[in-house]
């Protein structure tokens, strides 16, 4: 197994509720990827991460304290920067809008590696933006901003492109 790191290659796009739906997001089309805005070139950043947590099923029989599973919850978090010319990430993230990010972590076969030809995997986010903020501006500094999302439905981690 090779080891490799984001840069050039991941994609990562948002596909907003105003374009439509992905209504089966464990298998998102390839129309629905290529509608994506591809906010890749605008991201410093990402946490899109989903934690398990167990409940304890103590017993006066044992000293064991055995777990069941409980309930699970999902973080997504992201730093963009900014663009005088071509604002995209910005424009796309405003408060209170709703979609669907679109990751491929390894690439995929398109132009840009995003996971446009079918069977390429990718991960499906539902989200509501719940704030959208700069960050400090400083001297000599490039401008960005901070996103949080509410994820409003499990994640789909192993999708494939249909």
């Amino acid at each position: 197994m090779a080891r490799i790191i984001p840069n050039a290659n991941t994609w990562i796009g948002f596909y907003p509720s105003t374009t439509g739906t992905i209504s089966t997001i464990t298998a998102p089309t390839t129309t629905q990827v290529n509608a994506a805005i591809n906010l890749t070139p605008f991201v410093i950043s990402l946490n899109a991460s989903a934690q398990g947590n167990t409940v304890p099923t103590p017993s006066f029989d044992t000293l064991f304290e055995t777990t069941i599973v409980g309930t699970s919850q999902a973080t997504f978090t992201g730093d963009f920067y900014r663009d005088s010319t071509t604002d995209s990430a910005w424009a796309a993230l405003a408060r209170t809008t709703t979609g669907w990010f679109i990751i491929s972590r390894f690439g995929g076969g398109g132009t840009y590696k995003e996971p446009n030809v079918a069977t390429n995997k990718c991960e499906v986010w539902p989200v509501t933006v719940t704030s959208r903020a700069m960050t400090n501006m400083a001297n000599n500094a490039v401008m960005t901003f901070t996103v949080n999302c509410a994820v409003t439905a499990a994640p789909a981690e192993s999708a494939v492109v249909v």
